[in-house]
């Protein structure tokens, strides 16, 4: 995977700069994210013949990736209407 290029929130409408801080809890987000990500799909390469598993594996992924989404939200704060 292909690191983001650094931004300081400067450049995008609608966010503020981050703190040093800031930008560490949502790279902890991130990460934990990705590891929960690569552990399910090591999970659904297990399990793959079972369907009913496989969905909610899927939904599981759906499910962490929206939880990364909104607590780095809740870090960077966007404008209300982003």
């Amino acid at each position: 995977m292909s690191e983001a290029k650094s931004q300081d929130g400067s450049t995008v409408t609608g966010y503020r700069e981050l703190s040093f801080g800031e930008i560490g809890k949502m790279n902890q987000f991130k990460d934990i994210s990705r590891q929960f990500i690569k552990l399910l799909r090591e999970h659904v390469g297990d399990v793959r013949a079972d369907w009913e598993a496989t969905d909610w594996a899927r939904q599981a992924e759906m499910d962490m990736k929206r939880a990364c989404m909104a607590a780095c939200r809740s870090v960077a704060k966007p404008d209300a209407d982003c």
